[in-house]
């Protein structure tokens, strides 16, 4: 059996080499890297990062409203635990209500993120992603739309590896008995033995979605213009610090910090004009 049950084999095979191909899906499109060309600018890829926390902050108000509800019948504090202002005082209980919010604020995210256009191109980044590896190079444009929407490399498949430690894990560990020690090593251990299912399972249900033919055709068109740079020419021979650059990283690391400094700052004000 496959290690990635998801991915569906095809009889044609590559034609050519392809370069290894990383990714993410933009607001309004696709970004395509092989390290040494790229599809999208710094500010395309700076705007792609803060989207990720402006979803999280919006993914913020349904997440409190259902543990609030949730509290009426848990009475955990689970309200005052999102809000990091409280929780309850005994260790164990404490780890469960921040079992729970984990959990809570982690599904919402998912659901938030599956709503908006970034799901679709998530899809078609690793349709056409998928298309090239297969078909190679040349002639795999009108192959696209019958890729599978997981991808083995996506980054999902990587955070489903160290989910269980961060959702449940951490909380077990401050409760800090040995049995709960114990429970986290083992969550760590069966979490990235199976990340690859988990990560599929993410992927197919929350991540992508079928994507719209003006997403599948952004897709496209990334795949085209990175492999007519890829194509061009001998590849130049570059830092490792200006692959890092191509590959985008930064630049939505840089989206994402900014992001959460300004959410940081607000959230101070907010807690000073309601006196909390």
């Amino acid at each position: 059996m496959s290690e990635y049950p998801q991915f569906h084999a095809f009889e044609a095979g590559p034609v050519m080499p392809v370069p290894r191909i990383s990714g993410t899906a933009m607001p309004h499109g696709v970004f395509l890297s092989t390290g040494t060309a790229s599809t999208a600018g710094l500010l395309s890829l700076f705007l792609t990062g803060f989207s990720i926390v402006s979803i999280g902050i919006l993914a913020a108000v349904p997440t409190y409203v259902l543990a609030w509800l949730a509290d009426q019948y848990l009475h955990l504090s689970l309200p005052a635990v999102l809000l990091q202002i409280g929780g309850p005082a005994d260790p164990t209980l404490s780890a469960i209500a921040h079992i729970l919010i984990n959990l809570l604020t982690f599904l919402v995210f998912l659901l938030v993120l599956r709503a908006t256009p970034l799901a679709g191109y998530h899809s078609a980044e690793h349709m056409t992603v998928h298309a090239i590896e297969h078909y190679g190079v040349l002639g795999w444009e009108p192959f696209v739309e019958q890729m599978p929407r997981a991808h083995r490399r996506c980054g999902s498949n990587l955070l489903s590896g160290i989910l269980p430690i961060l959702l449940v894990g951490a909380p077990l560990v401050s409760e800090g008995s040995p049995v709960a020690l114990a429970l986290a090593v083992l969550l760590a251990i069966v979490g990235w033995r199976v990340r690859h299912y988990v990560g599929f399972f993410i992927q197919n249900t929350f991540t992508t979605k079928p994507p719209t033919e003006h997403q599948l055709a952004r897709g496209i068109d990334a795949g085209q213009r990175l492999m007519s740079q890829w194509l061009a020419g001998p590849p130049p021979v570059l830092s490792p610090v200006r692959r890092w650059l191509h590959r985008g990283l930064p630049q939505m690391v840089a989206g994402v910090s900014c992001a959460i400094y300004l959410m940081s700052a607000v959230a101070e004000q907010l807690y000073r004009w309601l006196d909390w």
